[in-house]
């Protein structure tokens, strides 16, 4: 893989050579095609650790997709690529499992969440850049409320944004996140309890101006219809923070790419 300074640029391929640009890294990138065909892979001894690699990857893929859809109350805040990260926590969460053989390894978020925990969904903007002060997660007993409160706030200094920002709010999303398994009588990867069905909850504050003096705020989430999370599945709780320039005869005027968020709890 080679990066392109030249003045010779193509989206495409050309022969042999592949290029495309990368938003995130903002540059053009020119790969060469090839390596193993499938039939190699599939059958051929010599690729048998690929092709274990390569059933695990699919329930990293369950996995990451199941966080990205139960944070999607908060898609506003993504910026760049999220699931490429997340299949890499996955795989972190799944390489502690010593119990399972290679290729059929759970993803067991429920015991390991650690991984999880503090990451941003904005790699313009990172969580921990943008909002610079404490914040307490509680959660009920069958965990299907979670409340963020910030105590004593004083916005002044708290937040850090390129633009001039007069207002925000705070965002409180919940989500389960199941553990993912192997069934070995479908030979496939799936969620510990199948079919799956995304629970997820988002609320958020009123706007409100930065400013000196110290405020008070709770945010309160829970889920709906005496929905009670199951044991093998985690609850994150991700918070997110927007922004805006002014508020104009109640209609905020929100700064460009919006705000950042991030995984703050697992419980």
């Amino acid at each position: 893989m080679a990066e392109s300074k030249g003045p010779i640029r193509f989206k495409g391929s050309l022969g042999n050579i592949r290029s495309y640009y990368d938003s995130d890294l903002k540059k053009w990138i020119y790969a060469t095609k090839g390596g193993a065909n499938k039939d190699l892979i599939k059958n051929n001894p010599a690729f048998a650790r690929t092709r274990e690699l390569n059933e695990e990857w699919k329930g990293n893929s369950i996995w990451a997709k199941t966080v990205r859809k139960g944070t999607d109350g908060l898609s506003h805040l993504k910026q760049g690529r999220n699931n490429c990260y997340l299949l890499k926590i996955a795989e972190r969460i799944q390489v502690m499992n010593h119990e399972d053989s290679r290729g059929k390894r759970r993803i067991e978020s429920s015991k390991f969440n650690y991984p999880l925990i503090g990451y941003s969904f904005s790699n313009k903007h990172p969580f921990n850049e943008v909002f610079i002060g404490e914040t307490t997660l509680s959660i009920t007993d069958d965990r299907s409320k979670v409340t963020l409160s910030l105590n004593n706030f004083i916005s002044k200094n708290k937040f850090s944004w390129p633009e001039t920002i007069r207002n925000y709010r705070i965002y409180l999303n919940i989500s389960v996140v199941p553990d993912v398994i192997w069934n070995e009588f479908e030979r496939t990867f799936e969620t510990v309890y199948s079919p799956f069905e995304t629970k997820c909850r988002t609320s958020v504050s009123q706007w409100m101006s930065i400013e000196i003096d110290p405020v008070d705020i709770s945010v309160v989430t829970e889920f709906p219809n005496d929905f009670k999370p199951h044991e093998k599945g985690i609850v994150i709780a991700a918070i997110g923070v927007e922004f805006a320039s002014y508020i104009e005869y109640g209609s905020p005027y929100i700064v460009k790419d919006c705000g950042s968020m991030a995984i703050l709890g697992c419980f």
